[in-house]
């Protein structure tokens, strides 16, 4: 970029050299179009440039010294055609410049034409074999010089820049882009004076050697300006620009931004404002202002605001999809209005209010332009985002059917080095939120990120009159990533939250539940495969439906017909008082050794395993009957009462639930053997004692009691 900004330069100069050329031949009158070939000789000898003026050399002398050529071209020995001039005009007023004053007449270049080339480590900008490197041994003055030097007095009639072209290709890249129809025009250019400006050009960018252009660009500026060149400020009001993009990015639609403001610069104080700030891309609209101060490390103030918008349109004018949601009338009223201030080096947006439809969120938020720190304060006040969710999709049947099959995927679902680069911290929080159909409120969500280690220190919301209080951690610092969760869940009326998010009431209670659990990986293979921790589960004042225990064991005593017991369809319910159990993790294996409840005239306990990883459980529940409450629907003998009837749960996750669990029958029919033979023993015993007391009556004294002792052993 330096050397391109030397040749411009040089360019500039090869201009001044042809003006001080022209006024001497001039001066000793003779016409300058007698020395182009000496002039073009000149250029090869000492700037190693191939220099053809084809058009005639005008001059005037005094008191205006003015040089006008045309039909120039410009290139390096052996390389493609580096830039052509069709007309230049400028004249200098002698006795002004002369006083320090630098007093022009209208300033004219048309049809500059500049073509860059470059082909690998070569390019057509520089003599063949040249190094590109900048030159670093020349002394750059400091700003203190830079601005004690005596200031030159500009006074230049217009300005006409018209026609101008630049093209860049790389060809080893197959990349070119062209600026086309390039013209700047002024009015009276004077210190410390307004004149006004204009600016328009037109752009093509082309990719993989295409020639249809991959992007279009059309942009136009005016505004008026002033500067003080003493004072090194500058001003640009009532500016009013735009540009047009059109290509792939854009979906093959024109796109247009336009931008409005009153811009004040001072080089010296190394500041900047931006007054009547307007910007505007597509149903898009932002206004405010904006100050910066100290270029090094930036102060910025100011405010923005953000018109409400429709985001939905907005993707489709930018090319993009809409976003699906099941609400079709979201995303429709999304505006934004903040203060900006706060210390050097960091832009914070103060009395931040961002606005989602019928949603309100307010805080602030800081972005340090050093270390790319993030930290976000926001809360808002009711979000309904089901409506926000994409529309419920049918999953194929052949689908289904295969991802049943399926074990975990080993697909690495962490992106660790993302991760590893977030430096933020925020605090979200929420007053109320309606998701899948369940109703939470007081979100309270505070998480943090640096250097890979992420936290989630709070995880709080409140729901169907119990509280939720969770913590996770996520370290991606080491190899395997570690995993950790917190759970404390207190009073949760579990009834209430089925009917809202499924339409049913199966299991009623009060939910208290704590978990502490770890793992470890990428994937959800991984993750499943190191599961470990303990979990706790407390549930009171419930009640089991459609899934009735009692009505299970009475289809058991049913089932042992020799007992002749007769059963009847019961209530379809198992009401508890007290539920609990306890788990320990160990690689993905859950152990439950006590489950307990207290059911209605019934005591529950279970024991069992849930294995993750194999996708299978092995779990075994016992039923005691503690009181007869079924006397007429199934009446069981009072001396059941106490026996524990065992149900076994065991199988895979796909097992069909109706099958997955059924009383062990085996057991049942040995209980109800042992109870017959107990009682046709004490019946047996009954007989023998009334025979044995009729046979004594007839034998009658000692020798007949012996008998009967020896007959029936007693």
């Amino acid at each position: 970029m330096k050397t391109l900004m030397k040749l411009v330069a040089g360019l500039v100069a090869l201009v001044i050299v042809l003006i001080v050329a022209g006024g001497a031949i001039l001066g000793i009158f003779f016409d300058p179009n007698e020395y182009k070939g000496e002039i073009e000789k000149v250029a090869l000898e000492k700037g190693g440039v191939e220099l053809d003026i084809g058009g005639d050399i005008g001059w005037s002398v005094f008191p205006w010294l003015g040089l006008e050529i045309g039909q120039i071209s410009v290139k390096y020995p052996n390389q493609p055609q580096l830039a052509t001039l069709n007309k230049a005009q400028v004249s200098v007023r002698i006795p002004a410049l002369l006083s320090g004053q630098v007093q022009m007449s209208s300033v004219v270049v048309d049809g500059l034409n500049l073509n860059l080339v470059q082909d690998g480590s070569s390019n057509n900008w520089a003599p063949a074999g040249s190094s590109d490197k900048a030159d670093t041994s020349t002394e750059q003055p400091n700003a203190a010089e830079t601005a004690g030097g005596t200031a030159i007095a500009l006074d230049i009639d217009s300005i006409a820049v018209t026609n101008g072209n630049l093209s860049f290709e790389d060809k080893k890249a197959g990349s070119k882009a062209l600026v086309k129809d390039l013209n700047l025009t002024t009015g009276k250019v004077q210190d410390d004076a307004v004149f006004p400006l204009t600016l328009s050009f037109s752009a093509e960018q082309y990719a993989n050697g295409s020639a249809q252009p991959a992007m279009t660009v059309s942009s136009k500026l005016d505004s008026d300006v002033r500067f003080n060149l003493t004072k090194q400020q500058y001003w640009a009001k009532k500016l009013n620009s735009s540009i047009t993009v059109q290509g792939e990015a854009t979906g093959g639609k024109p796109l247009t931004l336009t931008l409005a403001a009153d811009i004040t610069a001072d080089a010296a104080k190394q500041a900047i404002t931006l007054e009547n700030l307007k910007v505007a891309i597509a149903n898009l609209a932002l206004s405010g202002k904006l100050a910066v101060n100290d270029f090094a490390k930036p102060a910025i103030s100011g405010a923005v605001n953000v018109a409400p918008f429709d985001l939905q349109k907005l993707l489709g004018t930018l090319g993009q999809p809409a976003i699906e949601t099941t609400d079709p009338d979201v995303l429709k009223a999304i505006s934004l209005s903040t203060e900006l201030g706060g210390p050097a080096n960091t832009v914070t947006a103060k009395a931040l209010t961002l606005k989602l439809d019928d949603t309100t969120f307010k805080g602030n938020a800081a972005f340090n332009l050093a270390s790319g720190g993030i930290k976000l304060t926001l809360k808002g006040d009711s979000l309904n985002a089901d409506r926000y969710m994409p529309p419920a999709k049918e999953q194929p049947a052949e689908a289904q059917q295969a991802s049943t099959g399926e074990r975990y995927s080993k697909e690495k679902i962490i992106p660790v080095e993302p991760l590893k680069g977030l430096n933020i911290d925020a605090a979200l929080g929420l007053g109320k939120l309606h998701v899948s159909k369940l109703d939470i409120q007081n979100i309270d969500l505070v998480v943090s990120a640096h250097n890979g280690l992420i936290k989630a220190s709070k995880i709080n919301a409140d729901m169907y009159q119990g509280t939720l209080r969770n913590s996770a951690t996520l370290d991606v610092r080491k190899t395997p990533i570690r995993i950790a969760v917190k759970k404390d869940i207190k009073g949760i009326q579990v009834g209430d939250m089925l009917k809202a998010a499924a339409d049913t009431d199966a299991l009623t209670g009060a939910l208290n539940s704590q978990a502490n659990i770890t793992a470890r990986g990428r994937s959800v293979y991984d993750i499943v495969h190191s599961l470990n921790g303990t979990t706790n589960v407390q549930m009171k004042d419930g009640e089991l439906k459609g899934i009735d225990m009692a009505q299970t064991v009475c289809q058991g005593l049913n089932t042992v017909k020799s007992l002749g017991i007769n059963t009847q369809e019961v209530d379809k319910s198992t009401p508890f008082a007290n539920l609990s159990a306890s788990t320990k993790i160990v690689n993905g294996v859950v152990n439950n050794p006590d489950l307990k409840a207290a059911l209605d005239a019934m005591v529950l306990n279970g024991k069992g395993k849930v294995n993750l990883p194999k996708e299978s459980l092995d779990y075994r529940v016992g039923l005691t009957i503690e009181q007869n409450l079924f006397k007429e629907t199934c009446s069981i003998p009072d001396s059941l009462e106490g026996v524990e009837f065992p149900v076994d749960c065991k199988g895979g996750f796909d097992t069909d639930p109706a099958k997955l669990c059924k009383p062990d029958l085996a057991v049942f029919k040995n209980i109800f053997e042992a109870k017959a033979k107990a009682k046709v023993k004490a019946k047996v015993d009954e007989q023998k004692d009334k025979l044995k007391e009729k046979l004594g009556e007839k034998l009658g004294g000692e020798e007949g009691q012996k008998l009967l002792k020896g007959l029936f052993g007693r």
